[in-house]
């Protein structure tokens, strides 16, 4: 899945999280699933066309569709209906004025490429064309083949005499959607069958991922079908985890999960027990160009003591992480948590 297109609903991030974008220098962002919300795909095309030959454009809404893949990117000028005739220019020329119209800022539209189109088929079978950004179709191209089911996270920007006119945002095939909903409504990688259990973010394949903190690596998993038999961890293919110790004698675990190659700044492998310090390359994003990041404070009160888990991993080197659960990374202050304040302000004064 590639770069994503996210509105300026930001949510604020803690100061932990919050560096992984200015450290990628604004080419990852994180990904909500949760603002994208159910939608029938048949109701939308069976919507009485506007009067005459109008289009109506309302506020922007996120939505999530099931439907299978019918036919792979092309020129929009290929399956889309003729501009009208008051918004001069080409369809993708009549695609932005829309989107500006129903509320999208402008600085976001001009940052998105989109030149191309998807066709899709709702679950009676009726096809319908979608804008797709540019990021996304060589994604979509490897991972979904024509006839194959999919999830898309896209906006419904406006309504024409064809039907309505859908901007894909994000993409999940089936065989991903371990996590699927959680409790809390949100939806992972697939890092977390019960909830989600930390942060996903997309990025151009490539896209060095650096750590948050200084730490010592305690696990690296190559395993791209990896599985962690415990319901806060899940599938997450390829991960490195580090263990950070901070002043007050806390410590706590962070994971970067669903990446390409893990290597270091030097071009080498990620080595168990190789001492790392903030902002160091810990791997790369994948050829699906996302990752995922969690947190996992060591707390006593949220330490799985199961049988089964002592059964599993208590004798595994390296899994001690999956013992703890995570917690929101966008909540979670490190400095605040390891005493780095406190000791701050204590040197002040």
């Amino acid at each position: 899945m590639g770069s994503v297109f996210d509105l300026p609903a930001l949510v604020r991030l803690s100061a932990f999280a919050a560096m992984i974008l200015m450290l990628l220098g604004g080419t990852a962002s994180a990904f909500d699933y949760s603002r994208y919300q159910p939608e029938d795909l048949d109701v939308l095309i069976d919507r009485d066309p506007p009067a005459g030959n109008g289009v109506d454009v309302y506020p922007v809404r996120n939505i999530r569709l099931e439907v299978t893949l019918a036919a792979q990117a092309a020129p929009c000028s290929l399956s889309l209906p003729d501009v009208p005739k008051s918004v001069p220019g080409t369809k993708i020329d009549f695609l932005k004025w829309a989107m500006r119209t129903s509320g999208i800022p402008k600085e976001w539209i001009d940052r998105v490429a989109i030149t191309s189109c998807v066709q899709v088929k709702s679950a009676k079978g009726k096809p319908l064309p979608m804008f797709i950004q540019d990021a996304l179709s060589d994604s979509l191209a490897k991972e979904v083949a024509p006839g194959g089911k999919v999830t898309l996270y896209a906006m419904l920007v406006f309504f024409d005499q064809r039907g309505p006119g859908i901007v894909i945002n994000e993409f999940m095939r089936p065989q991903t959607q371990t996590a699927q909903t959680g409790r809390d409504g949100t939806t992972d990688c697939g890092c977390g069958r019960d909830f989600h259990s930390g942060l996903d973010f997309s990025a151009p394949e490539g896209t060095s991922v650096p750590v948050m903190a200084d730490g010592v690596v305690v696990k690296v998993e190559q395993d791209e079908a990896a599985n962690v038999d415990v319901p806060s961890a899940g599938t997450c293919g390829r991960y490195v985890v580090v263990k950070h110790s901070y002043p007050n004698g806390r410590s706590a675990y962070t994971r970067y999960a669903e990446l390409g190659r893990l290597i270091g700044n030097d071009g080498k492998p990620i080595t168990i027990g190789q001492q790392v310090k903030a902002k160091d390359k810990i791997g790369e994003v994948g050829s699906q160009s996302r990752f995922h990041f969690e947190v996992r404070p060591v707390e006593g009160a949220t330490a799985d003591q199961t049988p089964k888990w002592t059964q599993l991993y208590a004798a595994v080197p390296g899994m001690e992480w999956s013992r703890y659960a995570p917690v929101d990374p966008q909540k979670f202050d490190d400095e605040v948590y390891g005493g780095k304040k406190a000791a701050a302000t204590a040197e002040k004064n």
